[in-house]
C-alpha cells in the first residue's frame, strides 16, 4: 500500500442518503451530531436538563436567538459529520435496542470507514463491508456493557481522536495504520461474555490455561482475526501482502487490542507519559523522535521564540486564537515507533472515552458496568469463586460515585491530559472540561449518597434500637413480676412464722418486703409505659415525624433509667435481706429472691450459685438486648461492676446487721476480684448468642491472626476445589 498522509477530505457518493454529508453554508448552525442527539435523547431523564424539543429546534433554527442556558457551547468534540443525524429520513431513534441496532450499526460504521476513505483506498466493496461489519455486530453478546453499542461508540471515538490529531498534522498515519485502529477499535470486545480476567484466574476458566497473561485480550484478538480473516465476508484479502503490509497489519491488530488490557495500563501510559514529557520539555531539538532525515529546525525556531511567541505560549489555551492552536504545531512527523504508541493510546482513551463525554452519557454507561459486574459477582459467589466485583445492587450502587470519580480522577484524565496536547485547543478544552465536570458531579454525587445512606442507616438502626429496647423493657418487666410474686410468697411464709414473735427487728422486716414490693409493682409500670414509647417511636407514623437527635436523645435516656434502676434494685435487695438477717428470717427463708428449684439446687451443688452466676448474667443479657444502642464492651463494663458491687453487698450482709444504709458497707479487693467467674460468664454467653458482640469483645492482635489464619483455610479450600476439578459444571470457552 502506498505511504501517503490520510487524507479525511476524501468523500464518496456510495453512501446512503440518510448518513450522506450535507454542506453547511455560511451562517448556518450545524446540526446535531449522532452523539450529541443520543447525549440530548437520555438527558431527558436528568432533572437538571429543562430543555424541550421545541426550545432545542426554535434555538437551533433562529439566527438571532441567544442561546439558552443548556446550550450555551454547541461544539460536541465527540461529533463527525458522517454520523447518522436525527432529522434525517428513515433515521431510528438513538440507541434503538439495548445492546444495540444491526442495521444502525452497520450505517455508522459504514459512513466513519467513508469518511476515512478506507474503503476506497483498499477497494472494499460496499457489500463486502457491510457483511463484515454485521458480523462484526454478531460477534458480541447481549451484555449490559461489552455489547455491540459499545463496540460501535468506541469506533466513534477513536474516529474522532484520530481525525483531530491528523488535522493538526501530526504523524503522517497511513492507512494501513488507521484501518488497524478502526478495526480493533470495532472489535476489541468481540466475544465478551461478561467477566474479567480475575474470574477467570480464580475460577482456572479453560481460557487462563491457554492465555495466562491478559486472557480476554488474547481471546478478542482471535475471534477478530477470525472475523477479518473469513473467504467471503473478511477484510485481509483486500489489505495487499506487499512489503509485509498485510502481516503488518495483523500485528498492529493484536497489538492494539492487547493494549486494552488494563494490567498493562499503568506500563504503556507511563512510557507515553515519558516520552510526551520529553517532547515538550526540549528534546524534539535533537530529532530524537523524528524520523532519521527529517528536520526539526521549524520547530526549534518556533520553540526559540518566533512571530507566535514559542511553544510555551501554544501550550496556553487562552485568549485568541485558543480554540485553532494545536499544543505541538510544529512536531508532526513522528518514527513508526511513536506512531503505533499514539494509535494505542488513542485506543485506550477511546475505549474509555464515555467518562469524558456529558454526564448523562458518561452515567448511562457507568450503570450499565455496575449491572454487568453484579452478573460476575453472582456468578461467583455461586460456583464459590474469590469475589472480585460486588454481589449486592445496594453496594454497588453505594460506591458508584465513588468509583467512577476515582477512576476518573486517576486514569483517565491524565491519559486524555497527554493525549489531547495532539489535538487542537478547541478539542483539548472541551474534553478536560467535561471531564472535570463530571469529576465534580461524581465527587458530590458521592457525599451526597454517603450522607443519604449514613442517614437511611440511622433511622433504620433507630428503629431497630427502639423494638430491641421495648423487648428489653417488657422482660425486665416479667422479670420483676416474677420476683414480686416470689416476694409475696416469702412474706406469707415470714407472717406465719413470726406471728406473735417478740423479735423487735421481725416488723420492720416485713415493712421492708412489703416496701419492695411495691417498688418492683412501679418500676413494672414505669418499664410497660416505656416499652409501649418504644413502640410509638418506632413506628414509621410517630417515629418519620421526630428528628434523628430526638430519637437518640430518647435512647440514652432510656439507658440511663435502665442502668439506675438495676443498681436501685441491688441496693433494695441489700437493705431488704440485711433487715431480714438483722430480724433472724433469712437463716430460715434464705433468699428471698431465689427459686428453689432441683435445677437450683443441682447448679448450687456443682459451685455455680444463681445467687452470684446465673442472675446477673441473665440480667445482664436483658439489657444487652434492651439497649442495643452500646457496645458490647461498655456492657462488659457494666457487669462487672454490677458483679464487684453485688458480692461486696454479699460479704457485707454478715458485717455490722445494725447498719442498712449503703454508706456503712465494707470494701475489700478479694470481695471484688471473687467474682471472675461471674465476670468471664457475659463474654461466655456472647459466643453461644451473639457472635458478632463476642468478636467486637477480642482484642485486636487476637483478632488479626485470627483472621489470617481464616483466609489461609478459606484460600487453600478455593485452590483444593480449582485443582481437584470440584467446581461443578466445567467451564465453556
Amino acid at each position: 500500500a502506498a505511504s501517503r498522509p490520510w487524507d479525511f477530505s476524501i468523500q464518496t457518493q456510495s453512501r446512503t442518503p440518510h448518513a450522506r454529508k450535507k454542506a453547511i453554508a455560511p451562517g448556518d448552525t450545524p446540526r446535531r451530531g449522532f452523539i450529541t442527539s443520543a447525549a440530548a435523547f437520555y438527558a431527558r431523564t436528568d432533572p437538571r436538563c429543562r430543555l424541550t424539543d421545541r426550545d432545542l429546534e426554535a434555538s437551533l433554527r433562529a439566527p438571532g436567538r441567544a442561546p439558552v442556558a443548556a446550550m450555551e457551547d454547541p461544539y460536541d468534540p465527540w461529533d463527525y459529520p458522517g454520523a447518522l443525524r436525527v432529522n434525517d429520513q428513515n433515521r431510528f431513534n438513538p440507541y434503538n435496542g439495548y445492546h444495540g441496532n444491526e442495521l444502525e450499526f452497520v450505517e455508522t460504521c459504514l459512513a466513519i470507514f467513508h469518511e476515512a476513505g478506507l474503503l476506497t483506498h483498499f477497494g472494499i466493496e460496499d457489500g463486502l463491508a457491510r457483511r463484515f461489519f454485521a458480523n462484526m455486530y454478531a460477534s458480541y453478546g447481549a451484555m449490559p456493557y461489552h455489547c455491540a453499542l459499545h463496540g460501535q461508540e468506541v469506533l466513534a471515538a477513536a474516529h474522532c481522536l484520530t481525525r483531530e490529531i491528523v488535522e493538526c498534522g501530526h504523524g503522517p498515519f497511513t492507512e494501513l495504520e488507521i484501518l488497524a485502529l478502526y478495526v480493533a477499535a470495532l472489535g476489541h470486545d468481540a466475544g465478551h461474555f461478561g467477566v474479567n480476567n480475575a474470574y477467570l484466574q480464580n475460577s482456572r476458566h479453560a481460557l487462563y490455561k491457554l492465555y495466562t497473561e491478559s486472557t480476554l485480550e488474547h481471546y478478542h484478538a482471535q475471534i477478530l482475526a477470525q472475523i477479518v480473516t473469513h473467504p467471503a465476508d473478511g477484510i485481509a484479502s483486500c489489505v495487499p501482502e506487499a512489503e509485509g503490509a498485510r502481516a503488518k497489519f495483523f500485528r498492529l491488530l493484536t497489538d492494539i487490542v492487547l493494549a486494552t488490557d488494563m494490567s498493562r495500563h499503568k506500563h504503556l501510559v507511563g512510557e507515553f507519559q515519558w516520552w510526551i514529557d520529553a517532547f515538550v520539555g526540549g528534546s524534539v531539538g535533537a530529532g530524537v523522535f523524528l524520523r532519521q532525515g527529517d528536520s526539526a529546525r521549524g520547530f526549534d525556531d518556533e520553540r526559540a521564540g518566533g512571530a507566535s511567541g514559542g511553544i510555551t505560549e501554544l501550550l496556553r489555551f487562552g485568549g485568541e486564537g485558543a480554540d485553532r492552536a494545536p499544543a505541538l504545531v510544529r512536531a508532526r512527523r513522528l518514527d513508526t515507533e511513536r506512531r503505533e504508541m499514539l494509535l494505542i493510546i488513542c485506543m485506550k482513551c477511546a475505549d474509555l472515552s464515555s467518562l469524558v463525554m456529558d454526564l448523562p452519557r458518561a452515567d448511562f454507561w457507568g450503570y450499565r458496568i455496575m449491572m454487568e459486574n453484579l452478573k460476575q459477582g453472582e456468578r461467583e459467589m455461586r460456583e464459590r469463586v474469590e469475589q472480585t466485583t460486588p454481589t449486592t445492587k445496594e453496594s454497588a450502587l453505594a460506591n458508584y460515585f465513588a468509583h467512577q470519580a476515582g477512576f476518573l480522577e486517576h486514569v483517565v484524565l491524565p491519559m486524555f491530559d497527554h493525549l489531547t496536547l495532539f489535538t487542537s485547543g478547541r478539542f483539548r478544552k472541551k474534553v478536560l472540561a467535561l471531564g472535570s465536570e463530571n469529576l465534580a458531579a461524581w465527587r458530590k454525587g458521592h457525599g451526597e449518597a454517603m450522607m443519604t445512606r449514613a442517614k437511611v442507616q440511622r433511622e433504620a438502626a433507630l428503629t431497630r434500637h427502639f423494638i430491641r429496647c421495648c423487648a428489653g423493657f417488657l422482660m425486665v418487666v416479667v422479670f420483676i413480676i416474677s420476683r414480686g410474686m416470689l416476694l409475696r410468697k416469702t412474706m406469707n411464709e415470714m407472717a406465719g412464722e413470726f406471728r406473735g414473735s417478740a423479735n423487735p427487728y421481725a416488723a420492720q422486716a416485713l415493712d421492708d418486703l412489703d416496701v419492695t414490693r411495691f417498688v418492683f409493682r412501679w418500676i413494672a409500670l414505669v418499664f410497660g409505659f416505656l416499652a409501649a414509647c418504644c413502640l410509638t417511636l418506632a413506628s414509621p407514623s410517630v417515629g418519620g415525624r421526630c428528628s434523628a437527635s430526638f430519637r437518640e436523645a430518647v435512647i440514652n435516656v432510656f439507658f440511663v433509667v435502665m442502668v439506675v434502676v438495676r443498681y436501685y434494685m441491688n441496693f433494695l435487695r441489700y437493705t431488704t435481706v440485711k433487715s431480714m438477717t438483722r430480724a433472724g428470717m433469712f437463716d430460715i427463708v434464705g433468699d428471698p429472691f431465689v427459686r428453689k428449684s432441683a435445677a437450683l439446687l443441682y447448679l448450687n451443688g456443682v459451685g455455680v450459685s444463681n445467687n452470684h452466676v446465673v442472675t446477673p448474667c441473665t440480667f445482664t443479657l436483658i439489657y444487652y438486648i434492651g439497649v442495643p444502642y452500646f457496645s458490647p464492651g461498655v456492657h462488659w463494663f457494666l457487669h462487672c461492676i454490677t458483679v464487684a458491687f453485688r458480692f461486696v453487698v454479699d460479704h457485707n450482709l454478715k458485717v455490722n446487721e445494725a447498719d442498712t444504709s449503703m454508706l456503712g458497707l465494707v470494701w475489700r479487693m478479694e470481695d471484688v476480684t471473687r467474682g471472675w467467674l461471674t465476670m468471664l460468664a457475659f463474654p461466655l454467653a456472647l459466643a453461644v448468642f451473639d457472635r458478632r458482640g463476642f468478636w467486637a469483645l477480642m482484642p485486636r492482635p487476637v483478632k488479626k491472626q485470627i483472621s489470617r489464619m481464616r483466609r489461609g483455610q478459606y484460600m487453600r479450600r478455593v485452590r483444593a476445589r480449582a485443582d481437584g476439578g470440584i467446581r461443578g459444571k466445567s467451564h465453556d470457552a
